[in-house]
């Protein structure tokens, strides 16, 4: 659900959140994706918050209530989604919308629909649904998703709350395309103890690493993630906000005391024990040894 994004586009999901908690949700929203390529699925988690009877951001709290499995399955009557791969979306499809769309919701308090791809609906179709977007009936909620809301006729953009995602540059995304969000937010965690904490860390290795850890290869992406996390720090350091985690909850003020010469040095670190992973090396030792070390360039500092 929606909590999937609340590190990665810590803005728009504020919005939401804010927008949910406090009841206050507008009649239309218009997602401008800048780029990425979860635009519609940021739009859909949207959705489930409104359509969910308990309000929860996230499936293990919700627990899969109906009314979420019957979205994920596409099978929700008070949802609507309406996209093309053709030119322009056609007016049939905004004419059933409009008609399924004309009367109060039947199960809960909100009827959704979703446009996606809005700006291929061409201009004199985009102004016989303002009127729609204006005057909805009771607990009708508009989602218009976009890459660009350029491309949006001003009248309706004007009717809309804007939710613009942070544009990702294409390294960016590559890099978090790679690694499961999840996995990013532990190895955050797991520096931000240890900056923190420093030798300490030693006694909580299972609770920060082992538990969540399992194959070789998630070592070898913590490794990769810490690596580049560290690369972030040094870009923070020279005030360049061009970051790849800045939305990671990296608390610059725990890195302000590291040198530069401090940071190279772990990195130096974290390459030379990476090798090590595939050679079966003990991996809860291989961690400890990294603790160490660690703690060591902290003390020459």
């Amino acid at each position: 659900m929606i909590d999937d994004y609340k590190n990665l586009q810590s803005v728009g999901y504020n919005i939401i959140k804010n927008a949910v908690n406090n009841d206050k949700i507008s009649h239309a929203y218009l997602i401008e994706t800048m780029g990425n390529d979860y635009g519609f699925d940021f739009a859909l988690a949207f959705a489930k918050v409104l359509l969910c009877p308990y309000k929860y951001f996230n499936d293990a709290k919700c627990g899969n209530c109906n009314q979420c499995k019957a979205i994920d399955d596409n099978n929700f009557i008070e949802l609507e989604i309406i996209d093309t791969e053709e030119m322009w979306i056609k007016k049939e499809k905004i004419d059933s919308l409009q008609k399924n769309f004309n009367f109060k919701p039947i199960i809960g308090k909100r009827k959704v629909y979703i446009i996606n791809n809005a700006d291929r609906i061409k201009d004199t179709i985009a102004n016989k649904l303002l009127k729609f977007i204006e005057e909805p009936a009771e607990g009708i909620v508009a989602i218009l998703v976009t890459e660009n809301k350029e491309k949006i006729i001003d009248t309706i953009i004007s009717r809309c709350q804007i939710i613009s995602l942070k544009k990702l540059s294409n390294l960016n995304n590559n890099i978090l395309n790679k690694y499961e969000n999840d996995l990013i937010i532990k190895t955050v965690d797991f520096l931000n103890y240890f900056e923190k904490n420093e030798i300490e860390t030693i006694a909580h290795t299972n609770e920060l690493i082992h538990n969540n850890f399992k194959e070789r290869e998630e070592y070898i992406n913590f490794f990769e993630l810490m690596i580049l996390i560290y690369n972030d720090i040094i870009n923070l350091k020279l005030n360049n906000k061009n970051t790849t985690f800045n939305d990671y909850n990296i608390n610059l003020d725990d890195f302000k005391k590291l040198s530069f010469e401090n940071i190279l040095k772990k990195i130096d670190i974290l390459l030379d024990l990476k090798k090590y992973i595939m050679n079966n090396v003990n991996l809860n030792l291989l961690i400890d040894k990294l603790i160490i070390n660690f703690e060591k360039v902290n003390k020459c500092q």
